[in-house]
């Protein structure tokens, strides 16, 4: 059995083509009586698609201890609710990315060395091939 539609017509004559709620002739958003319920409806709404923020911080990540640090106390504030697992997440795929430059920087940093040891060599074999020629 199809449900009735609702009785109520928008100001340019069209019908409102929602469903009526059981005994009544007009659908949720059109029935007098429900507008308590629709005002409720409305804050309850307005909170959930609220985004969590955490209060300013001066979080340093620029080591891997760091970032460990910033997941312990993650892990430790989702699990008591003083923080929502929706910037949980946020935080955690930061902090990957925080981790990857971290190793590509100390990865930089230790070709750097390798090159400094490896330079007076190279320059001796050039010297050796320049002279040779």
């Amino acid at each position: 059995m199809a449900s009735a539609r609702c009785s109520h017509a928008h100001a340019d004559g069209r019908p409102c083509g929602g469903y009526a709620v059981a005994g009544s002739r007009f659908c949720f958003t059109h029935e007098p009586d429900l507008a308590s319920d629709r005002d409720e409806a409305r804050r309850r709404g307005g909170q959930a698609g609220r985004v969590a923020t955490l209060p300013e911080s001066d979080v340093r990540v620029r080591s891997l201890s760091d970032v460990l640090v910033l997941v312990e106390e993650t892990i430790n504030d989702v699990r008591t609710g003083r923080v929502d697992v929706r910037v949980a997440n946020a935080v955690g795929y930061l902090a990957n990315i925080g981790i990857r430059a971290i190793e590509q920087g100390d990865l930089a940093d230790r070709l750097e060395a390798l090159e400094a040891v490896l330079a007076p060599e190279r320059q001796r074999r050039v010297a050796a091939r320049r002279s040779a020629a």
